[in-house]
């Protein structure tokens, strides 16, 4: 079962939620996803072994792209300019550019859908997405026994669709809040199957590295990627299908 450090990690980190969306101000929100950006991106920079990858530079994106208000094509421009300075250098190493397409386009991505959908629906995107993460644990737990995955060993079949069974009911309800019954169910559904690709992505890059968690800054929970890894992918297909 979960330790009592990666508990109280969420507690806190969950309290952290509420706080901000209950503000929802776009300057701390602002702040906040650029400190989430830097962080994820000097994760991945690790990850990657990108010697000269600049958190600096994913962050700058961000802020200009948030200004404009068009942050992930802002950041497919800045990406294609990397790309095409790498190529101009004849750089024999384009793993230097892997921590600007992950985590720094989905980051982005999760932000467009605050500032384009709002915050109920930033919301109900990380609902689905923690109850997918939750019921897996849970029912896998519970009843798993066949792998679902080489990719992640500790993930069962039984668990992963008792997990998108969970986000399915629980993002329907809150979803009904604001669009249709039917809308809810498609979008919770397909959310959570974009989560679980997340966390299978973010679990193959860490296999690829040889590490297990991806940072050690949340006590019990490991770095920030291994907390969002789920939410900044399912963000492409909630910002898609809303």
């Amino acid at each position: 079962m979960f330790s009592k450090t990666r508990i109280l990690s969420a507690i806190v980190m969950i309290a952290v939620i509420v706080v901000v969306a209950l503000i929802n101000n776009f300057f701390i929100n602002l702040a906040i996803f650029a400190a989430l950006l830097f962080l994820a991106f000097n994760e991945a920079k690790t990850m990657f072994k990108s010697k000269y990858a600049n958190a600096f530079t994913g962050v700058c994106i961000f802020i200009i792209g948030a200004f404009l208000d068009k942050p992930f094509f802002i950041g497919i421009m800045a990406l294609i300019l990397i790309l095409g300075y790498l190529v101009y250098k004849k750089s024999e190493n384009l793993n230097e550019l892997m921590p600007y397409i992950y985590p720094t386009l989905p980051i982005l991505m999760l932000y467009q859908v605050l500032s384009y959908e709002g915050m109920f629906v930033l919301f109900w995107l990380i609902v689905i997405v923690v109850a997918c993460d939750s019921g897996a644990y849970f029912i896998g737990k519970l009843i798993g026994e066949r792998a679902f995955s080489p990719t992640s060993p500790n993930k069962t079949l039984e668990g992963v669709v008792g997990g998108v069974v969970c986000a399915g009911i629980l993002g329907t309800i809150i979803g009904s809040f604001e669009f249709s019954v039917v809308k809810s169910i498609y979008i919770s559904l397909i959310v959570a199957v974009f989560a679980v690709i997340g966390d299978l992505l973010e679990s193959y890059f860490k296999r690829q590295a040889g590490i297990k968690d991806s940072g050690n800054l949340i006590p019990g929970h490991g770095g920030v990627l291994d907390r969002i890894d789920a939410v900044i992918i399912a963000a492409f297909a909630m910002a898609t299908l809303v």
